[in-house]
């Protein structure tokens, strides 16, 4: 066997064995790092509760259904198709969520996130008539996420559905790239409602939403 033939083994041979050791690691981030997948659980109905209040106890909105999670089907966009038409944005929206009862019946709820400095970081924001009733973060591991202001969201409530400059409303904060990772999603968020409010106007008729 000649020599350039062993060394085009020898190199296939390391080609495979580093493609079985990548298999490997997906593999096993893939099962201690699962993909991030919304849900409607207790722990994100009291947050849904927090900033869009049914005027009842986290667990009573939670266990009788004042807060339900919504198919493709009940708002009429495609999650896919949305966010591939706005991947520019770096900012997706995971889901949709609706106050079917209580104080604020009809509203909406959606879930978007986008990348910060160490990871995604995943925002809550509620709407009705409108504007945004007010936002909260479901997930983040932010090392610098202390140093945003406390009231930060607060900046969000009253709000069109317009474009939101975080950056100029808040200031320096030191932690640029996590308020970045805010105002993309929450962005990407109002021009999902909008397209919601706009365009499935069967949508906000059947339910009884907020332009009625």
């Amino acid at each position: 066997m000649s020599k350039s033939v062993m060394n085009a083994l020898k190199a296939t041979a390391v080609l495979v064995c580093i493609t079985v050791v990548c298999v490997g690691v997906l593999t096993l981030c893939n099962m201690f790092f699962p993909k991030y997948v919304p849900t409607l659980d207790a722990a994100t109905a009291k947050l849904i509760n927090s900033i869009c209040p049914t005027g009842t106890t986290d667990e009573k909105a939670f266990d009788e259904d004042y807060i339900v999670i919504l198919e493709e089907g009940d708002y009429g966009v495609k999650l896919d198709d949305f966010n591939k038409t706005n991947k520019l944005t770096k900012a997706e929206i995971l889901a949709v969520y609706r106050e079917q009862k209580g104080v604020h019946q009809n509203a909406f709820i959606v879930e978007s996130k986008s990348t910060g400095r160490d990871g995604d970081v995943v925002i809550l924001t509620a709407y009705l008539n409108d504007i945004i009733l007010g936002a909260t973060v479901k997930k983040q591991g932010e090392s610098y996420w202390e140093k945003l202001p406390d009231d930060l969201f607060a900046e969000l409530k009253g709000k069109p559905f317009e474009p939101i400059d975080l950056n100029g409303l808040v200031g320096k904060t030191g932690a640029t790239l996590s308020l970045s990772a805010i105002e993309r999603a929450v962005n990407l968020s109002n021009t999902f409602a909008k397209a919601i409010a706009a365009n499935v106007h069967g949508y906000i008729v059947d339910v009884g939403g907020a332009n009625e």
